[in-house]
């Protein structure tokens, strides 16, 4: 009588294990963004600059990477995430991209305190997204000492190669910033 018993509990743990094995999923893919060499840096004596916030649409900011087919889809990328909160991982970046370009002492990082004088730089990206043309990135910029506005930037529509999958959208994006980060420093050193 005992036998059967014996029998049985090796199946059901046999039925158990198959079962747990078929469950596992595959594996999550995290991707960042990541700071692009200068290509030199300006002459700039202003004040020191600390970006403060850098503001994205909402459909970017989530765990997932969304991206836009040229039709105008959304896609959410469900293995696909982001390594930390793409908002802090644009901030760092932009201000990355700054330290590069801009003198050295000129660029504080957050989330150091700001003394006295220093600019605070706000983004906003309006829209990130794939067209016909490629990638699309419009942004505008904000840089201020207290509540007064000391430059500002137009609203900049920035094109690179089409990013469709998600290692592509974080190397567009990446670059993107970049090139905002050229155009910030150029305008600052004016």
């Amino acid at each position: 009588m005992k036998q059967p018993i014996r029998l049985r509990n090796l199946l059901y743990m046999g039925f158990c294990m198959l079962a747990v094995g078929a469950c596992s999923s595959a594996p999550t893919r995290l991707y960042s963004l990541h700071p692009v060499p200068a290509r030199g840096t300006v002459s700039y004596s202003g004040p020191a600059v600390r970006v403060e916030v850098v503001h994205l649409p909402a459909d970017m900011d989530r765990a997932e990477i969304v991206t836009q087919s040229t039709s105008g889809d959304l896609v959410i990328h469900e293995l696909d995430h982001w390594a930390a909160s793409l908002p802090r991982m644009a901030q760092q970046t932009l201000t990355a991209d700054l330290v590069a370009r801009l003198p050295p002492g000129k660029v504080i990082l957050a989330p150091l305190d700001k003394p006295d004088g220093a600019l605070g730089l706000n983004v906003v990206i309006l829209r990130s997204g794939n067209d016909s043309r490629g990638a699309i990135f419009v942004a505008s910029w904000q840089a201020g000492a207290g509540p007064a506005s000391v430059g500002s930037g137009d609203v900049v529509t920035l094109e690179s190669a089409a990013a469709g999958t998600p290692g592509e959208l974080a190397s567009r994006l990446s670059e993107l910033l970049a090139e905002l980060a050229d155009r910030i420093a150029a305008r600052l050193a004016r």
